[in-house]
């Protein structure tokens, strides 16, 4: 869909001035002595501080959508107790898009991203914990 594409365009354009927007933050930040501003000054620090844990977080999202596709394939339980897709050894932490059944979908459901992690024995999705791993579609992207 056109609209898509031009909007996911739009945001990756804006990428490396919300990182410069970042960097001059961070900068800010880490050299300033806060106890010598004054209250409308400390104002204004705070608003930027706002503003850049929003920022990060936009970021890391624009990042995220030109993160591109490795392997695709169905989880599996291994010989060790671990889930593994395509050969690859899932752990904790491990980041991995997995597949939501949704059949109000064109496609039949769409791919959340998310992180495995252990509880209890066994592995979980974070952002879907009462999912079954087992046999449960997934993919690897890069790294962003």
């Amino acid at each position: 869909m056109k609209i898509l594409e031009d909007t996911i365009n739009s945001y990756l354009d804006a990428e490396y001035k919300i990182k410069r927007l970042l960097s001059d933050a961070q900068k800010l930040m880490e050299n300033i002595n806060v106890y010598i501003l004054t209250a409308d000054e400390i104002q204004k620090y705070h608003t930027l501080f706002q503003a850049m844990k929003g920022l990060e977080d936009a970021y890391s999202s624009i990042v995220d959508l030109s993160r591109k596709v490795l392997m695709e394939g169905y989880l599996q339980k291994n010989e060790r107790d671990r889930y593994e897709l395509c050969g690859q050894e899932l752990t904790s932490g491990s980041s991995v898009d997995v597949w939501r059944e949704d059949p109000d979908m064109k496609d039949g459901g769409y791919y959340v991203s998310s992180r495995i992690e252990h509880r209890g024995g066994d592995y979980y999705c974070v952002d879907m914990p009462y999912i079954k791993l087992d046999g449960l579609k997934a993919r690897f992207r890069t790294l962003p």
